[in-house]
């Protein structure tokens, strides 16, 4: 009997704490930290958001803070763009559950050697590619610093909520094809897709990152469709 009203006094928390999320008027309770919109920013210029500090946390401290392991792949496009990411398939930080996606800062250089020493490449659709590492390169990844991290929440996001959260966006940047939409937050170092054919993400990187992350969203951006916003 106890432990089933210990059980439903949890789930009606963690509903609480959901509400506090997705709802425009909601407020989570101050002790819960680790919130999306939560994001810290230093004097120079990289952030901490989900306990995360980018460009300093290496992998294996971020398995620690989530309390998950991971699944560190390469992969690699048919436009020679290569990264190494580390997926988190479920992540729950103060009572949200999310999947969690974060890239390792190597250099062009290492990410030429790891490809090379690659065991085994599975081809992905769209001119993409899986690369599985060698042992060495997966114990290397694990002292890597992370310098990005995408949050992939379950349940889909309002633009009202965003706002409230997150306050106005600098820039809005639509994708040709007009389902995605991207919300710049350049101080925040965020990147807010609201997709409406697909589930909507948040992008963190460095503020002192973020035109790396910009950049490459002007090259497929619907023409005409780009607007700066007034945050005042």
């Amino acid at each position: 009997m106890g432990d089933h009203i210990f059980l439903k006094v949890l789930g009606v928390t963690l509903l609480l704490i959901v509400i506090a999320w997705f709802l425009p008027g909601g407020q989570p309770p101050e002790e819960y930290r680790n919130l999306p919109w939560q994001i810290e920013t230093f004097d120079d210029g990289s952030s901490q958001v989900f306990g995360v500090h980018l460009g300093n946390s290496t992998l294996d401290q971020v398995e620690q803070q989530f309390q998950e392991p991971s699944e560190v792949s390469m992969f690699a496009t048919d436009e020679g763009q290569r990264m190494v990411e580390a997926f988190f398939n479920s992540v729950t930080l103060s009572g949200l559950k999310a999947k969690i996606v974060v890239t390792l800062g190597f250099s062009d250089a290492q990410l030429q050697e790891m490809y090379d020493r690659g065991e085994r490449i599975s081809t992905l659709a769209e001119g993409k590619r899986k690369i599985s590492l060698s042992g060495e390169d997966l114990q290397k990844a694990r002292g890597t610093p992370v310098v990005a991290l995408t949050y992939l929440p379950r349940t889909d996001l309002e633009e009202p909520v965003v706002v409230k959260r997150f306050g106005p966006p600098a820039e809005k940047i639509a994708e040709t094809g007009g389902n995605k939409q991207h919300w710049l937050y350049p101080d925040k170092g965020l990147d807010v897709v609201l997709d409406k054919e697909a589930k909507d993400v948040l992008q963190y990187v460095a503020p002192r990152d973020f035109e790396q992350l910009r950049q490459p969203l002007l090259k497929h951006a619907s023409p005409g469709d780009n607007t700066a916003t007034d945050q005042g």
